[in-house]
This record gives structure tokens, C-alpha cells and sequence, in this order.
């Protein structure tokens, strides 16, 4: 093989090593006591202030999931690094009819919200940085099909809610709330009552309050 040859092999298995042929998306920024919001593709995380103690360089990426069924993974380093508070980890699916819900780096359950309905954004809590596979449950069709200026949700036609022009949360809404055209209202709208899970929780997971929870055993 020629000089030139084995040069241009050497780069191609560098760029193979190095996740070359890798297109998810990937964000690294130094995070310190005042928390940031770091943004990976569908991704969003939020670190609040006081999570961290000290200046931690930290990794959020997208990744092809490792389990079967799941439509988005999403990874953040440096795992196993516990937070004083709790950060929010949201995703974005496309998805008008679907109940998501979402598994740790042990592949168990965790509570899901809807963070915001406009975009089809879900989230979940994180103690300590790791690892969120998505998956979908698709809702029951709609027969007949819904009318102009409705969408399906789980075999029942409703006004047509999402609207991607409308302002987003940043940072991300706290546990207990969802963004409604830019700012973090509590689930439901607060308007008193029973808050129920809007879309409905997948199977697997139980409502409460707003959140949808594993099952209790």
C-alpha cells in the first residue's frame, strides 16, 4: 500500500473511533453552582442553582437506544454524579397521539410529565446524572377521522393544541408544572380539584397529581 493510501486509512479508522459516523447530537459545557440549561437535538436539560458545588464539565447527547421499542435515548455525563437538587431532563416527540414514558439507566420506570403540549415535549426528574430511554405507546386511532382544527388523543377527537410558534420555558419547568405559552403554570392549569394526566400515562404508569408514576406495588 502506498504512503498516501495508508494515510487516508489511518483517518478514516480515527474518524470511525471517534464516533465519526455518529450524527446525534451532542453538547458539553461547564456547569457551576449558578446551574445552566444545556440543549442537545430533542433534548433539553436544566441543572438549577445549587445542584452542583462546583464547576463540573457536563456532557448531554443524544444516542441510539439499547433496548428494543424505544424511540430516543439520551445520555448525560459525568454519570453517577449526584445533584443537591433535582434536574429536569425533557425530550421532545413527535408524536400528536402517543403516552410516553420513560426508563432510567436500569431500565426501571420513572415518573413522566408533560412539560410542554404545544411542542410534544415529555420530562423527568434526575437525583444523579445518567441515563433516559423514551418510549411510545401509540394511543387508539380515531374512526371516523377527526375534523379541520382537531387532533386525535387516544380515540377521542380534541381541539388542536399544539402550536410550535408559541413560546417556550427555558429553564425548564419544575416538577409539578408545564409550560403554557412560556411560562410554568401547575398541571391542569391550577384550577383546583383532582389534577388529572393530560395526555393519559402509558401503561405501566398511574397518575398522580398531574405526574405519571410507576405503579405502585
Amino acid at each position: 500500500m502506498r504512503r498516501n493510501e495508508m494515510l487516508v486509512a489511518g483517518a478514516a479508522l480515527l474518524v470511525a473511533a471517534c464516533g465519526g459516523g455518529n450524527n446525534k447530537a451532542s453538547t458539553v459545557q461547564t456547569v457551576g453552582s449558578a446551574g445552566a440549561t444545556l440543549k442537545a437535538g430533542a433534548a433539553t436539560l436544566t441543572i438549577p442553582a445549587g445542584a452542583l458545588s462546583q464547576n463540573t464539565q457536563v456532557t448531554l447527547r443524544e444516542a441510539e437506544p439499547e433496548h428494543p421499542g424505544r424511540v430516543e435515548r439520551v445520555e448525560v455525563e459525568p454519570r453517577g454524579t449526584t445533584l443537591s437538587q433535582p434536574a429536569e431532563l425533557s425530550v421532545k416527540v413527535d408524536d400528536n397521539n402517543a403516552k410516553v414514558k420513560m426508563h432510567d439507566g436500569k431500565d426501571d420506570l420513572v415518573d413522566t410529565e408533560i412539560e410542554d403540549r404545544n411542542h410534544g415535549v415529555y420530562k423527568t426528574s434526575m437525583s444523579s446524572l445518567g441515563e433516559v430511554e423514551v418510549e411510545v405507546e401509540h394511543g387508539a386511532a380515531c374512526n371516523p377521522a377527526c375534523a379541520s382544527g382537531q387532533e386525535c388523543d387516544d380515540g377521542v377527537c380534541k381541539a388542536h393544541v399544539e402550536d410550535e410558534n408559541a413560546p417556550t420555558c427555558n429553564p425548564i419547568c419544575p416538577s409539578g408544572q408545564e409550560c403554557d405559552d412560556g411560562a410554568c403554570k401547575v398541571h391542569g392549569g391550577g384550577g383546583g380539584g383532582t389534577v388529572t394526566c393530560d395526555p393519559a400515562c402509558a401503561s405501566g404508569l398511574e397518575c398522580d397529581s398531574g405526574v405519571c408514576k410507576p405503579h405502585k406495588t
